[in-house]
């Protein structure tokens, strides 16, 4: 099987996903995990109104196939994995991921991260890990993290959502 980004992009843009924004919607932070990255964004003022992106997860709101196979093709064994979107004048500001179960994840083995362009390149929207900026990436070009843990962002200023596939592998 290849994955068909296109379609997988388009049967996304039927669903509503699951909404992420500062406060009660973005993390539950029962044990306090997102304390210094929440304390950022509200010190460089960001609000709800500025930050937004829409989680979708395998199983629930696209085929698992599409995880089992990027793990097949990059030979890893899937820890977590799911697709991003940030709708046109969204961002989802400079973070850290934060996971309720982190340590589960690292005590399987060495992880590694990547993220695939779901959606077909559009001007406005970009993607930052760390010191890296990735702009205008075809369909389909995946990004090996330098480390699964490292900041980044993402911003769209331009006319069209905006999907990413992120996945965490061992």
């Amino acid at each position: 099987m290849t994955i068909s980004w296109n379609t997988v992009a388009k049967e996304l843009s039927c669903q509503a996903g699951e909404v992420r924004t500062i406060g009660k919607d973005f993390y539950k932070n029962v044990d306090g995990r997102f304390n210094e990255i929440a304390q950022l964004w509200n010190t460089a003022g960001y609000t709800a109104q500025k930050v937004e992106w829409v989680n979708y997860y395998p199983n629930k709101h696209f085929s698992n196939d599409v995880v089992e196979e990027f793990a097949k093709t990059h030979n890893l064994t899937t820890a977590r994995a799911w697709i991003s979107k940030v709708r046109p004048g969204k961002s989802a500001p400079w973070h850290q991921d934060i996971d309720d179960d982190l340590e589960k994840y690292e005590s399987l083995g060495k992880l590694n991260r990547y993220t695939c362009q779901v959606s077909e390149p559009a001007h406005g929207q970009v993607f930052l890990i760390e010191k890296e900026s990735y702009y205008m990436l075809l369909q389909g070009k995946t990004v090996l993290w330098n480390d699964y843990m490292a900041w980044h962002g993402a911003s769209n200023c331009g006319f069209k959502d905006h999907y990413l596939f992120h996945f965490i592998g061992y």
